[in-house]
């Protein structure tokens, strides 16, 4: 009996050492063939954490905004807008969450944004996002500054593909800490005998703890690209449906004349909320569409005003928002970690650069094991 169980063990044990040596082969090439790319994600991802600070260190400074009482009426700052640059249209306005920042226009035909003065309704400036460097380096984080179609599409295919390769490697490597014994006492790095064992242990313990928030990155940064092969899983796993409002039927409405009051409505149909970015009417008989951010949610609420004397035509309450529609509208700020304030961004930044570490480390091990044994215990 004894001897069965013994053989048992140790058919059980080798099936358990092959696995392992299969996975850390798998590991190994997994790594050797992401790992220019994954770099390139890490370090541009980090920079992405706080790219609207570097952008605002490195661009032209422009004249400083003073609070002057309340900002100007919505079409008190339209119509300086048209006076100033009568050849631009304007698409959708952006107000700022703090007093003394611009508020940013987006323009139609690929013109880019205007950032004006909200006190005076005097442009700052006109440039596109995707020619200054918060641009640049999203542009190179996301396409890897592969210009037009179908090109650019392609190069947006083969980052999500990237990170689908990190998350594989992530699940590998828990799956490579999970199989031997003794797990917890391989988590604590040893410094005290070779260089080799406290660099393994180091890349093992860091893997284990970032793991999780890894993989809600790499996730999210897919979902913001393949989104028909990422929706049906967000939904099966919250149980839910994401929802997407469409615009309302508007045919036969009159124009919309007060823009400032269609505002006031839209405002108070979705108590303590604030616009996030609102999109006037184009032509005539078109509502007028806001996104509200409310305190309680992350969800934006979604409300369309048109006619004359203006009236409330549609609203989507993000408060009541299912948990796939929560997730789906948050993946980008979980992406970035602006979520929570600057702990977490932060700590977002922090693990942004870990791939970069992982690749660095894990090539060194390999190098290490693969060098003769004279020079291993010489070094």
């Amino acid at each position: 009996m004894s001897v069965a169980k013994s053989a048992g063990y140790s058919e059980s044990r080798f099936r358990r050492a092959s696995l392992y040596r299969w996975l850390r082969r798998l590991h190994l090439w997994l790594s050797l063939a992401a790992a220019v790319p994954v770099i390139l994600l890490s370090l541009t991802g980090a920079l992405l954490v706080y790219g609207h600070e570097l952008e605002a260190m490195v661009l032209p400074a422009v004249d400083p905004i003073v609070p002057n009482g309340k900002p100007l009426s919505y079409r008190a700052i339209l119509d300086h807008v048209a006076q100033q640059k009568p050849e631009v249209t304007v698409w959708s306005v952006t107000p700022a969450r703090i007093d003394d920042q611009p508020w940013r226009l987006w323009l139609g035909g690929g013109a880019g944004v205007l950032d004006i003065d909200p006190y005076t309704g005097r442009v700052l400036r006109q440039y596109k996002p995707s020619e200054s460097p918060y641009g640049i380096v999203k542009a190179l984080h996301r396409r890897w500054l592969v210009p037009g179609k179908p090109w650019a599409k392609w190069a947006r295919n083969a980052t999500s593909a990237i990170s689908l390769a990190l998350m594989v490697q992530v699940v590998i490597g828990i799956w490579l800490w999970g199989l031997p014994s003794k797990r917890l006492r391989r988590l604590q790095p040893d410094f005290r005998h070779s260089g080799r064992l406290a660099v393994q242990r180091l890349h093992m313990s860091c893997g284990v703890v970032v793991s999780a928030i890894l993989l809600l990155i790499a996730f999210t940064g897919i979902a913001m690209w393949w989104h028909e092969s990422i929706e049906p899983i967000v939904e099966t796993v919250t149980a839910s449906r994401v929802e997407k409002p469409t615009d309302p039927v508007a045919d036969g409405l009159a124009p919309l004349a007060d823009l400032d009051t269609a505002i006031a409505l839209a405002l108070a149909a979705v108590p303590d909320s604030t616009i996030a970015h609102f999109r006037a009417p184009k032509v005539t008989g078109e509502p007028l569409m806001l996104n509200l951010h409310t305190p309680d949610t992350h969800v934006v609420s979604r409300v369309w005003v048109g006619d004359d004397p203006p009236r409330v035509l549609q609203l989507y309450d993000g408060r009541q928002a299912t948990a796939a529609t929560w997730f789906w509208q948050m993946r980008y700020w979980l992406h970035l970690g602006d979520f929570a304030g600057w702990p977490v961004r932060l700590l977002w930044l922090i693990v942004a650069l870990t791939p970069t570490g992982f690749v660095l480390s894990g090539l060194w091990l390999w190098r290490d094991r693969h060098r003769p044994r004279t020079a291993r215990q010489a070094g």
